[in-house]
Formats: structure tokens, C-alpha cells, sequence
């Protein structure tokens, strides 16, 4: 009991280190500086800098393993009831089974669910990886299904070599592919 109330005393007497003269609201969970009501953010616990600053980028080696992991989970429920479906009634064609696009279908909307709540994939999230605005907010499930996957799926369907040029574009400093760029999205390591 004598430890919470020093702690509670040491913050009462101390100042914000932003604004001198300000008594801190609270203390930051990441680097323990104290900080005022006008720089607290009370729902991270962080303060100014910490909230503010930039996540570091995810390596072109963990973006290429968690696009690999992503393109396996979507393919292999794929392969694997169209070929049963084979198997099982010769004569019909796997890809024409829709129990193989329903596997699909499933896979999609469990990925969706994963982006929506945390911004990573499968994959992603496997690798400590997720999708963030270029501000660092959290990016929202539409601007990654859209304008990140959708929209490059299918300029590739249109122009083949459109996929070799985005995939190229991550050797830039900033890490980003072309549909980083368009999205307005980046992807760092996760907290």
C-alpha cells in the first residue's frame, strides 16, 4: 500500500516534461516521461513523442514470407476440395465445384476479419507485420481490400507486367510497392 501512494505522490509533484509548469496527468507506459492533460493521450497511456512516433518498417523478407503464407491459405483450401471433388465425382471439373470458390470465400472473409481487428493478415500477423495509414493510424479494412489488393489484381489480370513493377517498387528507402502508394498505406513491425 505504501508503494502505490509514493507513486501517486511522485506523480502529483511532478512536472510535464512538454509544458514546464504543468503538474503531470500521468506517467508514459513506454518511456516514463510525465505528462500534462493537454499531452496525455489517456487511451494509449503514451505521451507526445511516443504516440507520435514512427513505428519502424517491416523488411522486404517478412512483407515477401507473409504475402507467400496469404497466397497459401487462399490456394490451398482451393486445391485441396477441388481435387476431393475430383477424386470423388471424375467426370466434373475442379474448378467449376463450387464448394472450391466457397473455401475461397471462407478464407476471404477470415481474412477480412484478422485486417479489420488488428490491419494484419494471416500471414501478417504471423510474421509481426501489420498494414498502417502513411500517418500511422490504423488503415481501414476498405483501403486495404480495395485499393492494396483488389485494385493490383486486377491491373495484373489487364497488364501482366504491371505485378513485376509494383513487387520492384519496395527496393525504394521507403519500403513501399505501388499499391502502398495508391492505398496511402505502409507496413511496419508490430507493437
Amino acid at each position: 500500500m505504501s508503494d502505490f501512494r509514493e507513486a501517486l505522490e511522485s506523480i502529483s509533484d511532478a512536472q510535464c516534461s512538454e509544458h514546464p509548469g504543468f503538474s503531470a496527468a500521468l506517467a508514459c507506459t513506454r518511456c516514463g516521461a510525465f505528462t500534462c492533460a493537454f499531452c496525455a493521450s489517456s487511451r494509449a497511456g503514451l505521451c507526445f513523442r511516443c504516440l507520435h512516433a514512427a513505428p519502424e518498417l517491416a523488411t522486404r523478407r517478412a512483407r515477401l514470407a507473409a504475402s507467400l503464407v496469404d497466397g497459401a491459405a487462399l490456394l490451398l483450401p482451393f486445391l485441396l476440395l477441388g481435387g476431393l471433388r475430383c477424386l470423388a465425382l471424375p467426370g466434373e471439373e475442379a474448378v467449376k465445384a463450387p464448394t472450391a470458390y466457397v473455401s475461397v470465400g471462407f478464407v476471404l472473409l477470415v481474412q477480412a476479419s484478422l485486417i479489420r481487428g488488428t490491419g494484419a493478415s494471416l500471414g501478417k500477423r504471423l510474421l509481426g507485420i501489420r498494414v498502417v495509414r502513411r500517418d500511422g493510424r490504423p488503415a481501414e479494412v476498405w483501403r486495404i481490400a480495395l485499393l492494396r489488393n483488389a485494385l493490383p489484381i486486377t491491373l495484373c489480370g489487364y497488364c501482366g507486367w504491371f505485378g513485376l513493377v509494383d513487387a520492384l517498387s519496395i527496393v525504394g528507402e521507403d519500403r513501399r510497392c505501388l499499391h502502398d502508394w495508391v492505398a496511402g498505406t505502409r507496413v511496419v513491425k508490430a507493437p
